[in-house]
């Protein structure tokens, strides 16, 4: 009895943890067909009729797994939330601990914003939702700025206070170098990669001149 019991145990166990990976797994699709659909045609304009057609599923097993509409949507940047904290700790571990950054150095750490950062297919659709939404939703608005904004200017700027206190920098105000070293990424990313069509050529192109742009600002404001 206490073996036949045992089995049974093993086998409930076994059919519970396939039943909560089948449901993280269509959970994660819903997610994921949601952002696109979001990120085509704004939040609004989709319903949960059309997130359900493109997973392939009912409409009433959407919620099974959201309450509503809204639930997804702040889940989704719930996960934003995540990738801003990962993008913070990995930009100043990587970069801070650098003692002399060469003029290469800091073209490719710029060039790797853009790329690993706003190219990031998360990032990037996520970036196309919250640019329709901010205009009418407040939290979209504030979350777009943190994202887009406060963060990064924030990281470069205590970074390059870091940098001047080294002695790699000339003294000066450390927030007017990170925008001025931001507004070269950003500038790039915007002219080249949003849009109807991005190629890999745009992006290249964009690569070229954050790599041209912030040597321009690297051989004026470092110590030589």
């Amino acid at each position: 009895m206490k073996e036949k019991r045992s089995m049974i145990e093993k086998s409930t166990t076994k059919e519970k943890k396939s039943t909560t990976k089948e449901k993280s797994s269509t959970k994660e699709i819903i997610e994921q067909v949601a952002l696109e659909l979001f990120s085509k045609k704004g939040y609004k304009a989709v319903s949960i009729r059309d997130i359900g057609k493109q997973v392939g599923i009912k409409e009433s097993s959407i919620y099974y797994h959201f309450v509503n509409k809204q639930a997804i949507m702040d889940s989704l940047l719930q996960k934003i939330d995540i990738h801003i904290e990962r993008m913070k700790d990995n930009f100043e571990t990587e970069f801070v601990k650098i003692n002399d950054i060469p003029e290469a150095a800091m073209c490719e750490v710029a060039i790797g914003i853009m790329k690993y950062y706003f190219m990031n297919p998360y990032v990037y659709k996520m970036l196309s939702v919250l640019s329709i939404e901010q205009m009418s939703d407040k939290k979209a608005y504030e979350t777009y700025q943190r994202l887009v904004f406060e963060v990064p200017l924030l990281q470069q700027e205590r970074v390059f206070k870091v940098m001047i206190e080294k002695g790699c920098v000339k003294p000066n105000n450390p927030r007017v170098l990170a925008q001025e070293y931001y507004a070269v990424i950003y500038f790039a990313f915007q002219k080249n990669c949003v849009g109807y069509e991005v190629t890999e050529e745009k992006i290249n192109i964009a690569c070229e001149e954050i790599r041209n742009n912030v040597g321009d600002i690297y051989r004026k404001m470092v110590i030589i």
